[in-house]
């Protein structure tokens, strides 16, 4: 045989072998996936009051880790870290935290929400406390940020195959979940909670919604709004300079919120952004319908994020009441306003600066102030009919601002909004104090 013929068979085995190893590395992607185990994150918490009510916080953790074995979700890790804080585990919560940063958890006030813990002086804690320094130095640098789009980009594979093949569809969703970034394995613990749920919205329920969106909602549609948005956060910068600016993630969501807050960072559903006059509707729920905007609505959608993952409320005795969540919410609102420049305007902010319905709504917030049913207040679209929904938001804007505007000193103020340890203080120094008033007669 001469050189040149043995160079091309040479070649030709050579590129048969990577033929079949590439069919093999796809059969055993696939094989790897039917094995994989993907926990229905609401059935796994089903029974997370009678594990508190029993107290029995060391197994529930267990039972956690255990269905995070494949997933990974740093947030689920985190979970489960809360649960064995709860049953005195320290030690126990410290590897969590570990294995929660090596999933992509990327929150430097973490140490925070595990009280105690810092107090231990072993090896490990050692460790994390340096790692987690080295996230704060990282999200301290506005250079940090950045929109993160490889999870909206890669989900329309699968989506198609899912559309076109009912029966597997759930199949192309695990997929997607395991062989997708890193990030959507978090989203998946926070929105998706199982294939169930993704093929009912995105295949069953919305399919020509989320084609359309596929060729609407793309990269170069985000890159101006990068540049404001970055603008908006050096303004923010200067007022608060401990602020940090972790990652943007914007993921195919289920058509039910806009923008999720989690410890790895600020998740935005890119399916609540693609109005526009070609838009198919005909799928679409009343309040998906209105709740839907334009995708250069984002800016200040990832600023009002961007503020909760400032926040650090450390008010214990009203976490869970109407004050909380208001304040917690409009102080969001209220920074948006301030960091950009641009002054709030909504239909609900019209509402409520009619002195008969301001009267009307704050006299029954007076009655809620303490209650732990949002019902009225949060989270109430589409089944709300006396008012706009979620009012609460706009009122927490209005105390949130009158407070920053009584303030003497801004830079305290601001530290309060994001950081107070008693909600009562912000509301007892606005033009809403009298809220706290005993009415007469009571």
């Amino acid at each position: 045989m001469d050189k040149h013929r043995f160079i091309s068979f040479f070649f030709l085995g050579c590129m048969g072998i990577l033929l079949i190893t590439c069919v093999e590395k796809k059969d055993a992607i696939t094989r790897d996936v039917n094995t994989l185990y993907l926990p229905d994150v609401n059935t796994l918490f089903e029974n997370y009051e009678r594990a508190e009510r029993l107290k029995n916080y060391d197994a529930f953790a267990q039972k956690i880790v255990h269905a995070n074995r494949d997933l990974h979700s740093s947030e689920l890790y985190l979970e489960a870290a809360s649960l064995h804080l709860l049953a005195g585990n320290k030690d126990s919560v410290v590897i969590l935290i570990h294995k929660a940063i090596d999933n992509g958890m990327a929150n430097p006030k973490i140490l925070k929400k595990y009280e105690g813990i810092e107090k231990l002086q072993t090896v490990a804690m050692k460790r994390l406390v340096k790692r987690i320094d080295s996230i704060s130095e990282k999200l301290n640098d506005i250079a940090h940020f950045s929109l993160e789009m490889n999870a909206m980009d890669s989900f329309w594979p699968y989506f198609d195959n899912a559309k076109k093949n009912h029966d597997s569809a759930k199949f192309y969703f695990k997929e997607y979940i395991f062989e997708g970034p890193r990030e959507v394995r978090d989203y998946y613990a926070v929105r998706y909670y199982n294939l169930e749920n993704m093929y009912g919205q995105m295949i069953n329920a919305s399919p020509k919604y989320y084609s359309y969106l596929k060729d609407h909602f793309n990269a170069e549609s985000m890159e101006a709004l990068k540049t404001t948005t970055t603008e908006w956060m050096e303004a923010f910068r200067k007022l608060y300079p401990t602020a940090v600016f972790p990652k943007v993630y914007v993921v195919p969501g289920m058509l039910n919120s806009g923008g999720t807050v989690t410890e790895m960072g600020l998740f935005i559903g890119g399916d609540m952004y693609g109005r526009s006059q070609t838009m198919p509707t005909e799928e679409l729920s009343d309040w998906q319908r209105d709740a839907i905007m334009n995708v250069e609505n984002l800016p200040g959608l990832i600023l009002h994020e961007l503020m909760h993952f400032q926040q650090n409320y450390r008010d214990e005795k009203h976490r869970d009441m109407v004050i909380h969540k208001l304040i917690e919410e409009g102080v969001c609102d209220f920074l948006v306003e301030l960091s950009s420049g641009v002054p709030l305007k909504n239909e609900k902010l019209t509402y409520l600066q009619d002195p008969i319905n301001l009267e009307r709504i704050t006299g029954e917030l007076r009655e809620d102030l303490f209650s732990e049913d949002l019902s009225k207040w949060m989270y109430n679209g589409g089944s709300i009919e006396d008012r706009p929904h979620d009012l609460g938001y706009t009122l927490g804007y209005l105390i949130s601002k009158s407070y920053y505007k009584h303030m003497e000193n801004k830079q305290t103020a601001l530290y309060e909004l994001l950081n107070t340890k008693d909600m009562l203080s912000i509301l007892r120094n606005s033009d809403y104090a009298y809220l706290l008033e005993v009415k007469s007669g009571s």
